[in-house]
């Protein structure tokens, strides 16, 4: 042994995320950063894990064959300890999943059968030292924030509120509708084992806050390896043959456009090459999300490098004028730009795959008109996408919409100009699954308040604008600074007021559906909230037209509303309520906003050029099949289409059927593509096993689907 070595210099061990997160308390020291993730940060997460997860489950696993799932590594992180473990690196992966826990603990308790299961996570959370219980990520100024997460209560962030508490808390909540639907329900406790036991970290430890601090600044400053993006600049440059100052004053160019916006220069190229380059059995795609440098080097037949010439015009011709295209719409995504505000919304409404269709659309050869033409329409395509699944209860993430925004690229990258890219998207408008008729029995729930929010913004600001107001939205939705308008309960919160609406629970399920909702600046929705329907409508009468359609002195002396009702055909849907707002009234409503939404989201108002004939829907694309479906024991005879199928939940007992296809119809008459979904929505719950909750008669009397399944999945018929 070398004198003075000390074989202890760093120690580096690999610890699963059940290892690193239970029964220990994390500080931070002072030179860390704040916590700065943002909602795609996370949603990037999500996604990474979500694909991981379901490429290996399948339904009908033990739970315990997860612990032979392949691992996902998640990269390093520092600590070392004092009168606590101190985080000197990886803090904003550490609170990341520690927020992903604190939900999945929410979703589990939402479910009589996970219980036990959410109060193992409570170790992980927060852990109990000398008679104090502190949160695993020990910060005083966050700790009142990961209560109210924790608890599942309201938060006022205060107006001094620093950027990570700020942060911390929109990413809780955001976790509440960017949690893929994918991993609800049945896979839920099957993915949660994954996380704990099978994502993991490697923990270098370091011996005191110096030598923490050493490795911290190493891994962050010092000797930074050449990434992807330096080495596909050295490699696109030494085949350019000549001008190479000339050559690097434009790759600086695609640098400094794309950093003014904020954009990532490595998100740039990815997109690029899947927008562009990638079409069905194109090879090695996975490899552009790493090292796409390798990928271009080995395919570059496919971008047309062959002389270099093609390099240099790759640099000059493709790279610039993408690179400033991709920053505009970049800046799209984050503030308003006039003519792109379904940009502002998609992304608001979390949907980063955009980026992949609109970048598919741009052409070097378009000038800025057609390219804008060309955004708006991928935009507004994109929006009534999700405006429908909204509608419909769908999945609207990421995880969920990427195949399908897939299989359009090529399509998109093909279409010579606006008129011909008008046509292709109205094509495929007329092929969507879903339309708005999801909306007759639509409602708020504890997963979908942004959701609401969204269309109620949307259609308050149509009628406002249709009667020649400025178009508001984006005030209602917060996204010009200022607070989002609050969604308003027209029914106060008080049953003894409403019996005739039959029980206690009919009376919330009324209350929550959107005829029954408005949208109000916070303060007024805070101040007369709870009053009775005769005085609330009198103050409806000074809100927006939406509301104060609700009021019959609205009507008198406005010819521009009369016009506007009249040119849309809402003359018969839209009448006031002076005196009492019955349970007719939130029908009548519902089919308003039905209505409303067909109209602000009208394909041909979109710019979509529609097909003159009808033409059928196309079946959703999926990520992947996930195992046993409804309609295979259908098929298999096991069970009979058209079956009723009952679930209980505290003594209430809900109704549906099992149609043909294995989907599912709830009394309301909505319809929903999987068993959880359906329970989720009859139950009112984040999340449950739609295997166990539903029920259907057999000559065994009342059986849970997930036993049926079994048995049948034991006698080897659904092999």
């Amino acid at each position: 042994m070398i004198e003075g070595h000390d074989p202890q210099l760093v120690d580096g061990r690999g610890a699963s995320v059940s290892q690193l997160f239970k029964n220990v308390r994390y500080g931070l020291e002072y030179y860390q950063r704040e916590y700065t993730w943002t909602r795609r940060n996370m949603q990037e997460l999500l996604d990474d894990l979500a694909r991981r997860f379901l490429e290996q489950w399948k339904s009908g696993h033990e739970r315990s064959q997860v612990r032979y799932y392949e691992p996902y590594f998640l990269g390093p992180i520092v600590t070392y300890e004092g009168e606590m473990t101190y985080l000197v690196d990886g803090q904003q992966r550490f609170t990341s999943l520690l927020l992903l826990l604190t939900h999945l603990r929410k979703l589990m308790l939402e479910d009589e059968e996970l219980e036990e299961d959410a109060r193992d996570l409570d170790h992980l959370i927060r852990s109990r030292q000398y008679g104090k219980r502190t949160f695993t990520l020990d910060v005083e100024e966050r700790n009142t924030c990961m209560e109210a997460l924790f608890k599942g209560t309201e938060f006022t962030l205060p107006e001094d509120a620093s950027p990570s508490v700020r942060n911390l808390w929109e990413r809780g909540c955001d976790l509440a509708e960017d949690f893929p639907d994918t991993l609800r329900g049945e896979p839920l406790p099957y993915f949660t084992d994954w996380l704990l036991d099978r994502v993991c970290l490697v923990d270098i430890r370091a011996h005191n806050r110096d030598h923490g601090w050493e490795i911290f600044e190493t891994m962050n400053d010092r000797g930074a390896r050449l990434t992807p993006l330096d080495l596909l600049k050295s490699f696109l440059l030494s085949r350019a043959g000549k001008n190479h100052a000339d050559m690097n004053a434009s790759w600086r160019e695609v640098l400094t456009c794309l950093a003014k916006e904020g954009a990532s220069p490595s998100d740039f190229v990815k997109t690029l090459l899947q927008a562009h380059y990638v079409s069905p059995g194109t090879p090695d795609v996975d490899q552009i999300d790493g090292a796409f440098h390798e990928w271009v080097r080995e395919h570059s037949a496919l971008l047309d490098l062959h002389r270099p010439d093609q390099y240099r015009a790759f640099i000059t011709d493709i790279l610039v004028p993408f690179a400033k295209r991709f920053a505009l719409i970049q800046r799209a995504s984050t503030e308003l730009v006039p003519g792109l505000e379904a940009v502002r919304y998609n992304a608001d409404n979390g949907l980063t795959a955009q980026f992949l269709l609109l970048t598919a659309a741009m052409n070097p050869g378009d000038d800025d008109n057609t390219f804008l033409k060309k955004a708006q329409l991928v935009a507004g395509f994109l929006d009534l996408v999700l405006a429908r699944r909204m509608a419909n209860s769908a999945a609207t993430q990421n995880v969920e919409l990427l195949p399908e925004i897939t299989r359009l690229v090529p399509l998109v990258r093909q279409a010579s100009d606006a008129d011909a890219l008008s046509a292709v998207l109205g094509h495929e408008a007329a092929q969507l699954m879903y339309d708005f008729s999801g909306l007759n029995t639509f409602g708020l729930r504890s997963d979908n308040r942004k959701q609401v929010r969204y269309l109620l913004a949307r259609m308050t600001a149509f009628v406002e604008g249709g009667t020649g107001n400025p178009d508001r939205a984006a005030e209602y939705l917060g996204l010009t600074g200022c607070r989002p308008h609050e969604i308003e309960h027209i029914w106060e919160n008080h049953y003894d007021r409403h019996k005739e609406v039959g029980s206690e629970e009919q009376f919330r399920n009324q209350r929550d559906r959107l005829g029954a909702l408005l949208l109000l600046p916070k303060s007024d929705n805070a101040s007369y909230g709870d009053d009775v329907y005769e005085r609330k409508v009198e103050y409806y009468q000074r809100q927006n037209l939406l509301a104060a359609s609700l009021h019959p002195l609205t009507y008198e002396r406005h010819p521009r509303l009369q016009r506007f009702l009249t040119l849309h055909g809402l003359t018969k849907l839209v009448r006031p309520y002076s005196d009492s707002f019955p349970p007719s009234a939130i029908k009548e409503r519902q089919r308003l906003y039905r209505r409303l939404c067909e109209l602000v989201w009208d394909p041909v108002r979109l710019g979509l050029s529609m097909p003159k004939e009808s033409i059928a829907a196309r079946p959703a694309t999926t990520r992947a099949h996930y195992g046993i479906s409804p309609a295979q024991l259908i098929a298999k005879s096991i069970l009979k289409p058209n079956s009723t199928l009952r679930a209980t939940n505290k003594g209430n007992v809900y109704s549906a059927t099992l149609l043909a296809d294995g989907r599912v119809q709830l009394g309301s008459g909505a319809i929903y593509d999987s068993l959880s979904t359906a329970g989720q929505i009859a139950l009112n719950r984040g999340s449950c096993n739609g295997w166990r909750v539903w029920h259907v008669e057999t000559d065994r009397g009342w059986e849970s689907l997930f036993n049926i399944r079994r048995r049948a999945l034991e006698r080897g018929l659904l092999e």
